[in-house]
């Protein structure tokens, strides 16, 4: 495994962390619904760049 797929397994994983925070924050309402979106999107579109990451030749 080179360093470009090491990283880009990082920020798959980064991604899979921020993914429940948003979602945590609104249930303990220290965010907005919107802005837990938001945070969810990130961490959704962190996951996808670190998979064209890993997978690209």
């Amino acid at each position: 495994m080179n360093l470009r797929q090491r990283i880009g397994r990082s920020i798959q994983f980064l991604g899979l962390l921020i993914l429940p925070f948003g979602i945590v924050s609104e249930l303990e309402g220290a965010v907005t619904l919107g802005q837990s979106m938001i945070i969810a999107m990130a961490g959704g579109g962190l996951f996808y760049v670190g998979y064209l990451m890993q997978h690209r030749e």
